[in-house]
């Protein structure tokens, strides 16, 4: 058929597709058993892919690297001998810069003639590959070619050649003029009177047959067309792929070739194609072609199809801590159906490879998690060597109900065979072993090894997004644990660019742990026990407070406050460590107790500003972490919508939830009613202070800890109001409003954030 641009499959529909699946199903599970273990490599283009219409080829449809022609290469190969491949595929594919000096038998002198006359018809035809088009009959519209000298060429040519392969290599040539010339019914003509009965059916029968079907469904004649592309699919190494998307253009035109079939080969024919283009009875279709010819290597094919979809949804990637398992059963029960082929097939006496239907078995009685009968028929294996070994692994842990100290050993060995790279926990290629760190990390979940389950796939700095002191206290332990396994060790090597030693960065997060229980006393005993450096630093306002609500804005353009630089704390210093914040929170909280009631207000006010800029709506929510105050989805789950998760890491831990820790940082708790601590720290100011301008501000920060609680638990007290003319926003009615608009109206302050505030004004307008 005409030559259709690469990307031609962009018009099948997803039921017809090739393979299945979307970009990112190429991620979300684990393909233990290897495609290509098929032995038909000609059939490779059709094994599932991830992402495009055919296998091996990348997301644009392109080859994933250079492949030529293998049916066309080893046809040359027939006649050229004593060549090496690979000047025969630089001889072909590259023939203006190949160098014929030394090539001048007189084979290899017709090989010249040939491959000069078959460039010339290709660069006069090259107009039909810069056709920008995904539609097959604005091919057939573009301009036809004038191939009367070429055919006049063509026939002196043939009539001089006495070798078999290039007489029909010339007929191709011939058949293709015509077609690309649009003399469709000579071409048919030529190839029944010249070539249908009367050479060999190799790779170039199948071309050129690929180019009378073309010719065929030029005449609208596309069942005929149909019949012969399947020929084609299944006979030809090279045309596979370019006849399986011609037959689906004859297809859209109603036509599958059924009217042509006849007799058992052309039976197996067609059911292969029908399976290819639909993956519903996938084990109807399987035992009809076993039925047919369970010896056929086209079974492997669709076998190895089924298999791969049970691979999809059996070993799914990324569980962590959702409800599932490994294997995923769900409602899958066709690997059960596909054991049963598999052990039929590998004592059928009919078939011949038996080794892949053996390895297969064990592979699927795996799957259904009669592991001891897996490795029993995996011993019985004399083939695969690789995928053997890599199962044997698979199995082994995966028997393993428990860790001991041995088979942590044994699994260092099994994990660190042939590295392809530095660290390849991170990496997606090797299927098989994060396969087993998803199953060993289970394994210690389960049995309550929390801090190893984290370890697997968590870099040690992951606790700092957790909030867990389970967590922090069995990291602990284990690091105190003085004979650790080859594995435990390697686990506590798992850190990512921290300086801190592993017990320093344990001490911080539990001083950090405590910072966020509004527990700095006992934060400070933790944090003292740091040798190596806290790299933490922090500023001192921390304890102002702000109006202008900016996180992107420098510091010294929000945090306006500086009752913090009072005499009275000189103790704060400009900047400090996560250990001085805990000294300096206890001086605060000591001062709260002064006699002078003037100092504890003042007091009240500082840790009232603390509390409140490190809460998921303030200025420094992320500090205590090292992390930046981006962006709002970062610190708040905003409960009041139900699509957000509400999870937290601290409570699946506690309860074991999930299949392992391997995600458990995206569960990070967001929420420490910190804003409720500072509004309370507010309220002790108000009932300590006279200072009406004080009081007007501390109402409005405490608004702002109402917005915040708001945000977090949501409220029913709630207004409504325009903030455009296009958009209305839903905001509480805050209490905190209402005492500033009905007791501080006289106030400087309420003067400026009637104007500075819109909530405020809104609220007030509202009202």
């Amino acid at each position: 058929m005409k030559k259709i641009l690469t990307y031609i499959f962009i018009l099948i529909s997803s039921n017809v597709l090739a393979c299945g699946g979307g970009f990112w199903e190429g991620m979300s599970f684990y393909n233990l058993f290897k495609q290509t273990n098929i032995s038909a490599e000609a059939f490779y283009p059709f094994l599932r892919n991830e992402y495009s219409t055919f296998y091996g080829e990348d997301f644009y449809g392109q080859q994933k690297e250079i492949i030529y022609p293998k049916g066309n290469i080893n046809l040359w190969l027939e006649i050229l001998s004593d060549w090496d491949r690979k000047d025969i595929e630089r001889a072909v594919y590259d023939f203006d810069n190949f160098d014929w000096s030394e090539r001048n038998s007189e084979i290899e002198k017709q090989v010249k003639t040939y491959l000069d006359f078959a460039n010339l018809c290709s660069q006069s035809f090259s107009y039909r590959n810069r056709i920008n088009t995904w539609n097959y009959d604005e091919v057939l519209e573009q301009k036809t070619a004038d191939g009367s000298a070429l055919l006049a060429r063509a026939n002196v040519l043939v009539n001089k050649e006495t070798n078999q392969q290039l007489r029909m290599r010339y007929y191709y040539q011939i058949i293709r003029i015509m077609h690309y010339s649009k003399d469709w019914d000579e071409a048919i003509n030529f190839y029944e009177s010249k070539i249908e009965n009367q050479f060999p059916k190799n790779e170039m029968y199948y071309y050129i047959l690929d180019q009378v079907a073309g010719c065929y469904y030029s005449l609208n004649d596309f069942d005929k067309a149909a019949y012969l592309f399947t020929k084609v699919l299944n006979k030809s190494w090279d045309r596979k792929k370019s006849a399986f998307i011609s037959y689906n253009f004859c297809t859209y035109k109603n036509a599958e070739g059924r009217s042509f079939f006849t007799g058992k080969e052309d039976e197996k024919d067609l059911l292969l194609i029908t399976s290819l283009r639909n993956f519903s009875d996938e084990i109807s279709n399987l035992n009809k072609f076993i039925s047919l010819d369970a010896n056929d290597e086209r079974v492997e094919l669709l076998f190895m199809r089924a298999l791969s979809n049970v691979e999809r949804e059996i070993w799914p990637k990324y569980i962590g801590v959702r409800n599932k398992s490994l294997p995923s059963y769900e409602n899958n029960t066709t690997y059960q159906h596909l054991l049963k082929i598999a052990e039929q097939q590998a004592i059928n006496s009919l078939v011949q490879n038996k080794e892949f239907w053996k390895i297969i078995s064990s592979y699927l009685s795996f799957i259904k998690q009669d592991i001891e009968l897996a490795k029993d028929k995996l011993t019985q294996v004399n083939a695969f060597p690789e995928q053997k070994k890599n199962l044997s692994m698979v199995y082994e842990v995966f028997a393993w109900k428990e860790l001991t100290p041995e088979n942590e050993n044994h699994l260092v060995k099994i994990l660190n065979q042939n590295p392809e790279v530095n660290d390849w926990r991170y990496e997606q290629k090797n299927d098989w072993r994060h396969l087993i760190l998803d199953k060993v990390a289970h394994t210690y979940y389960i049995n309550k090894e929390i801090a190893k389950a984290f370890l697997v796939h968590n870099p040690i700095e992951n606790i700092k997004r957790i909030n867990s002191l389970e967590l922090l206290d069995a990291l602990e332990k284990l690091y105190n644990k003085t004979d650790k396994s080859g594995y435990e060790k390697d686990l506590l090597k798992h850190k990512a660019n921290s300086s801190l030693s592993v017990v320093d960065y344990i001490n911080k997060q539990k001083g950090v742990y405590y910072l966020y229980q509004k527990d700095p006393g006992t934060a400070l005993e933790f944090l003292a026990k740091t040798q190596s450096g806290d790299q933490t630093i922090i500023p001192a306002s921390i304890f102002s407070n702000n109006i202008k609500e900016c996180f992107e804005c420098e510091v010294d353009s929000v945090m306006s406050d500086e009752v913090y630089k009072a005499d009275v704390f000189a103790f704060i210093s400009d900047s400090f460590t996560l250990k001085d914040l805990a000294r300096n929170l206890v001086e605060l909280e000591k001062l709260t107790e002064d006699e002078k009631q003037w100092k504890a207000k003042l007091a009240n006010y500082l840790l009232a500003n603390y509390y409140y800029n490190i809460s998921n709506t303030g200025y420094y929510r992320g500090i205590i972490n090292n992390r930046g105050n981006c962006c709002d989805y970062n610190y708040i789950n905003y409960s009041f919508y139900n699509y957000y998760e509400k999870k937290v890491s601290e409570e699946i831990i506690a309860k074991k939830a999930g299949y392992n820790l391997s995600d458990i940082s995206n569960y990070g708790k967001k929420y420490f009613h910190l804003s409720t601590t500072a509004m309370q720290y507010y309220q002790n100011v108000l009932s300590l202070s006279s200072d009406k301008e004080l009081n007007a501000r501390c109402l409005y920060l405490m608004a702002k800890c109402e917005l915040n609680v708001y945000y977090n638990e949501g409220c029913k007290d709630t207004f409504t109001t325009k903030i455009s003319s296009y958009r209305e926003i839903t905001l509480p009615k805050y209490k905190s409003f209402k005492v500033l608009k009905e007791d501080y109206t006289e106030t400087k302050f309420y003067e400026m954030i009637i104007k500075e505030c819109s909530y405020f004004k809104m609220y007030s307008s509202h009202d």
